[in-house]
């Protein structure tokens, strides 16, 4: 009885509401939450993480850049993974990831685990993140797709203005 009630509830609300557009809200808030990965995060603590590790600029620079080509050929290896298990259960494990990501890049205390840190945020935030939060947003939307994919990329640009002044 109860089940009958709550199927037709939401069947009810889903005729009136698009979910698709919950999605969108979710995926530009996911890409937001990327930040941590993103150049324009990273630029703000060359000169503190180089203080820190007692290394010069140009070696965390050059970590960066290594760090971000490796995680750019892991990226097909995940557009498989997204493909066999989908969007929103590959979006769960990438988010649980890039916190312990997060955790893992804050504790380096060498050129290796920097280096190490900075591929695992390029491939779970900007990498990863991105690429299923595209999935699911392209998923929901048929005819309104570009307009959709905009305004999830506007999760982007407000990261890009929040993250470095809170950095």
């Amino acid at each position: 009885m109860l089940e009958r009630v709550r199927d037709g509830a939401f069947a009810a609300l889903s005729a009136r509401v698009f979910y698709g557009w919950w999605i969108l809200g979710v995926a530009a808030l996911g890409i937001f939450a990327s930040g941590p990965g993103q150049s324009h995060t990273f630029s703000v603590f060359v000169k503190p993480i180089s203080a820190e590790l007692g290394i010069t600029p140009a070696a965390v620079a050059s970590a960066y850049a290594v760090a971000t080509m490796a995680a750019a050929f892991g990226l097909p290896l995940m557009g498989k993974l997204v493909d066999n298990y989908g969007p929103r259960r590959m979006t769960l494990v990438v988010s649980l990831a890039l916190g312990f990501a997060c955790l893992f890049f804050g504790a380096a205390s060498n050129l290796i685990f920097l280096g190490l840190g900075f591929a695992a945020l390029r491939f779970l935030g900007q990498g990863s993140l991105m690429l299923n939060y595209a999935n699911l947003v392209s998923q929901w939307f048929d005819r309104k797709r570009g307009f959709a994919m905009s305004l999830m990329a506007l999760g982007f640009a407000a990261s890009m203005a929040v993250h470095p002044p809170l950095g």
